[in-house]
């Protein structure tokens, strides 16, 4: 809709930034999704593959919207809408194509004793992987609200595995080692916010959140 509103309801509207950088992107990722959703869904190991081929290109497309939208000069309601939701967005794919790439293993066969380890301890693994794709991810681009996303992240997981009446599920290695990452990642998101906010205050800032 405020790709589609007349130039005069509009005037701050980056035209080159929605129009000619964004454009049939982000349709084409949308598209992606849908796809992502119905063959990930499948429970198969084929799927698992196509659906991963799937998701790595909409991290892609995402991750191009949002270098794109943190490099150009918007309004207010771009800030909003285009800065802020792609960069949240970003950060749920980079979460999802890490799961899909588990899940794509472990179709394959590394479980249980094919997997080496144990599975809460491959889980712990993946989780301080994930960590360091975040914060130099979020770092390089300047951009603590893509690096929270991983908090909201940590904090499901460790939810999901905090019962001691679920068998299946209950994990007190994943969930001391999830409170530890979530500690160290929320000082790390302040120390980063902090230092985008000193480079937006002495002029600094060349691309990012705060730009």
């Amino acid at each position: 809709m405020y790709q589609a509103l007349p130039e005069k309801w509009a005037e701050t509207r980056n035209n080159d930034l929605i129009v000619n950088k964004i454009g049939w992107v982000y349709p084409i990722n949308l598209m992606g999704n849908a796809l992502w959703l119905v063959v990930f869904g499948q429970n198969a190991a084929w799927a698992f593959g196509l659906s991963l081929a799937v998701i790595i290109g909409m991290l892609a497309s995402q991750v191009y919207i949002m270098r794109s939208t943190t490099r150009s000069k918007v309004n207010t309601w771009e800030f909003v809408t285009l800065r802020c939701g792609f960069t949240i967005y970003t950060g749920w794919v980079t979460a999802a194509t890490i799961l899909n790439t588990t899940f794509f293993f472990k179709s394959l066969g590394m479980e249980g004793d094919g997997a080496g380890l144990a599975e809460d301890t491959w889980c712990v693994v993946i989780l301080w992987v994930a960590l360091c794709v975040y914060v130099l991810a979020s770092f390089m681009e300047r951009n603590p609200l893509y690096a929270a996303v991983y908090i909201w992240v940590l904090v499901a997981i460790r939810k999901n595995h905090d019962d001691p009446e679920d068998v299946l599920k209950y994990s007190e290695k994943v969930v001391d080692q999830s409170l530890i990452i979530v500690i160290v990642h929320a000082v790390y998101v302040t120390l980063l916010t902090g230092f985008c906010v000193y480079e937006k205050t002495k002029e600094k800032c060349k691309f990012g959140l705060l730009y």
